[in-house]
């Protein structure tokens, strides 16, 4: 099944250019030009992608993102935000609020493909919430590991809790410390980040999604997720 993508901005050119790049990459698209009639697309309609413009008249990007975040099963939806170069506050703020990641004008049709294999491509695995130690650090760095606890884990990822993520698309080596075995040593690629709100307030933990992407003990860690003492 194709995946669902709504796409909002007030400019019919980007809305047609953005919608011919996610077609052609066989998405199915929802077009709106303004936040009102996106909020009830989002109300009515499961999407798997949110890709909206920053800067828009009325209902710009932020307050749009505001409420998609208060409806029932959004509070996690990816968001991809569009912003120009001089909205660094603004960014910080969408930082703040979920959004997945964000691009700037002009679009680049590869950089939107690459984006959305990262975000939607591990997303089908469940996810179990498992608290266990694991240990993190950048491919190539000789620095030591830093030691973290997960949130959730599946075969296809896992979520870490940390108040320092790394930046969306970035490659960690990991090592999860399984109870009475032999850690699993891999890779993993950041796929969305929850930044830390100043309140401490957040839904959910500050942290860093990870996509597996060097997996060679996936047995193991299926058995484990089956069957293991992992209860939170």
């Amino acid at each position: 099944m194709k995946k669902n993508i709504l796409v909002l901005d007030d400019s019919p050119f980007m809305l047609d250019l953005i919608g011919q790049i996610l077609k052609r990459a066989d998405y199915e698209v929802t077009a709106v030009d303004n936040g009102m009639d996106a909020c009830q697309k989002v109300k009515t309609t499961r999407f798997d992608l949110i890709i909206t413009d920053l800067n828009m008249p009325g209902m710009d990007g932020l307050e749009f993102t505001r409420q998609v975040r208060t409806y029932p099963g959004c509070r996690f939806l990816p968001i991809i935000m569009i912003s120009g170069e001089k909205d660094d506050e603004k960014v910080a703020i969408a930082k703040k609020m979920g959004v997945s990641t964000f691009l700037s004008k002009p679009i680049q049709e590869e950089q939107i493909k690459a984006i959305l294999e990262i975000i939607l491509n591990k997303r089908m695995t469940p996810r179990i919430p498992i608290k266990m130690q694991v240990f993190y650090r950048k491919n190539g760095s000789f620095s030591e590991f830093i030691s973290s606890h997960t949130v959730n884990v599946s075969l296809g990822g896992l979520f870490i809790e940390t108040d320092e993520p790394f930046p969306l698309g970035e490659n960690l080596e990991l090592k999860l410390s399984l109870p009475d075995s032999n850690p699993i040593i891999c890779q993993g690629r950041v796929v969305w980040v929850i930044s830390p709100l100043p309140s401490g307030n957040n839904e959910h933990p500050p942290g860093m999604g990870l996509a597996f992407h060097k997996l060679q003990d996936e047995k193991k860690l299926q058995k484990f997720l089956q069957f293991g003492n992992w209860k939170y």
